[in-house]
């Protein structure tokens, strides 16, 4: 997935996570909320999915397929935006013939995260340089609480002036800073403060909030991520109030709504390293707090199908449709990558279309510039795909040889590189030809196929269907036989012919008699000579030096 469809799809999370949020927050444990944000975050920093049958994307693609479109074996990708990266090595890299418009907004997305980054930075180091100013705390109620609570993480708790609120900020050795004008004398507020500090500390919310703050600086083009950090943020202090509350009993509510009412605290802003014990959103804590109830059996329940549920619908993509029905005998027809394809990723074969989209989320990218498919940054020479009919040969400028990856059902998983034993069963019949050394011309697509059965201009690059390939040649013997679609000659299959003058290159893998035509010597007159396999293929390599076109043959 490149960066704009893991954006597309977090976004579509949120969505649902806000929309389920609105209904059930005082319903529902508040942690089960924490985790839909976590697998939020996840699907926004991770930059691959897993298809499935029960994702969102598939139910979408398939009610748009069979409202719309005809059954073909096409798996419209949601969401189908052309990559702002390829991968290379297993980093995304900006492709090496990038267009301006996207180098213009490459630009712009680094400087945004520079900006970004550079903020949260500031904030946490000029923070961090108030709290250094911070003195020990010597009282009884705190050490003998600290005694009680041992962790392998030291914990200490300091005293500021410069804070209105309690916070926690720190990693590795935690740091509960408390205001100075505290009343120390309070035990009860004292033990409600720093229980909830240290459910921050225990849970790793620092942890949680630094990567949230990454994946915001990644993706601050994207209005709905700004949405989750914030309610993200409201969440771990909902999260945090609630575990207190079931610590304390149902009796302590209405005193510790009234501690958190009576501080004079500040907002925490966007600092990614503090916990910040504030008054955002303080009555959205106080509502949650008065209506936290017990934890039951369906509450659970009903929170891990929701967490399993939605996380499963848009953590996933869309699955392959492998399922089109094909007609019994039907032989799986080879493609190519064409330029006058209206889309690139639908290549026009007899068969019908044929869509590479599906093999894009596992690496497989066209490049509309060079015309190419490549994979891992590097142009593809063979790929092939028997089980979805796909399959194409670029002899001329391809350096990586792959093929499809499926499992025992035969879906589509992923992309690996075959050996030289499968791409070598693929080409052995063309080792001798000379076709694999041709120079890439100019009349022709890098990689362009001439399919069974089907002649070629050398100089034009225009295919002709097969009715007309060697109609103009009918008046010297040549006969096309419908029921079959190949053309004879003294009744057997035309495997090569060859026109020099024109020049014309006539292609039939089944085909058993190899025919030159040119003029006599002697006379002038245009003759069809029976010709070897190897005079065949010499006089292919002199026809190629000669025009410089560049073509190559696949398997039927």
């Amino acid at each position: 997935m490149n960066l704009l469809q893991m954006s597309f799809s977090g976004a579509a999370f949120i969505t649902a996570v806000v929309i389920i949020r609105a209904v059930a927050i005082n319903k529902l444990p508040k942690k089960t909320f924490l985790v839909l944000w976590e697998l939020v975050i996840l699907r926004l920093l991770i930059p691959f999915s897993i298809p499935s049958m029960f994702s969102v994307y598939t139910l979408v693609t398939h009610s748009i397929s069979s409202a719309t479109l005809p059954e073909t074996g096409t798996d419209y990708n949601i969401p189908t935006m052309q990559g702002l990266f390829v991968t290379t090595q297993g980093v995304e890299q900006p492709p090496a013939d990038i267009s301006s418009s996207v180098s213009i907004w490459f630009i712009v997305w680094c400087a945004g995260i520079i900006l970004i980054a550079l903020f949260f930075v500031i904030s946490y180091l000029h923070c961090l340089i108030e709290f250094r100013t911070a003195l020990p705390v010597n009282n009884h109620y705190v050490e003998k609480w600290l005694a009680e609570r041992p962790l392998k993480r030291p914990i200490l708790v300091r005293q500021s002036d410069r804070i209105s609120a309690p916070l926690t900020y720190g990693i590795f050795r935690p740091v509960i800073l408390m205001p100075k004008k505290m009343d120390w004398k309070n035990e009860k507020q004292l033990q409600y403060v720093l229980s909830h500090e240290y459910v921050h500390i225990y849970r790793y919310d620092t942890v949680t909030k630094l990567i949230a703050t990454l994946a915001l600086c990644i993706h601050w083009f994207n209005p709905f991520v700004w949405v989750m950090y914030i309610l993200f943020n409201r969440d771990i202090e909902l999260a945090c109030d609630e575990s207190v509350i079931r610590q304390f009993g149902e009796k302590s509510k209405s005193a510790y709504s009234l501690m958190l009412i009576s501080m004079e605290a500040t907002k925490s802003g966007l600092l990614p390293l503090c916990n910040n014990f504030s008054k955002n959103a303080i009555e959205e804590r106080i509502t949650a707090i008065m209506k936290t109830k017990k934890i039951t059996i369906f509450s659970l329940v009903l929170a891990s199908l929701i967490v399993v549920g939605v996380g499963t619908a848009f953590t996933t993509s869309a699955q392959a449709n492998n399922n089109n029905p094909t007609s019994d005998g039907q032989e799986y027809k080879t493609t190519n990558a064409s330029e006058n394809a209206s889309d690139y990723n639908a290549i026009e074969t007899s068969g019908g279309n044929m869509d590479y989209g599906i093999y894009e989320e596992y690496g497989l990218i066209y490049d509309k510039d060079s015309k190419c498919y490549t994979y891992k940054g590097n142009v593809v020479r063979f790929f092939n795909d028997p089980v979805g009919g796909a399959s194409f040969t670029n002899f001329f400028t391809g350096t990586v040889d792959i093929e499809a990856e499926r499992d025992t059902n035969d879906k589509l998983i992923g992309i690996r590189e075959c050996t030289k034993e499968i791409y070598d069963r693929h080409t052995e019949k063309y080792e001798n030809s000379g076709l694999k050394s041709m120079p890439a011309g100019t009349s022709t697509e890098n990689g362009n196929m001439i399919r069974n059965h089907e002649s070629y201009s050398m100089e034009s690059g225009d295919k002709t269907e097969n009715m007309n390939t060697l109609q103009d040649y009918e008046s010297y013997g040549v006969v096309y036989h419908p029921k079959d679609g190949y053309w004879y000659y003294n009744d057997q299959i035309i495997g090569i012919f060859i026109d020099s003058e024109k020049p014309i290159v006539y292609f039939n893998d089944s085909g058993s008699i190899y025919l030159s035509i040119a003029k006599n010597s002697e006379n002038g007159v245009m003759e069809i000579k029976e010709i070897s396999e190897a005079e065949a293929q010499k006089l292919l390599r002199d026809n190629n030096s000669s025009n410089s076109a560049s073509f190559t043959v696949e398997e039927p």
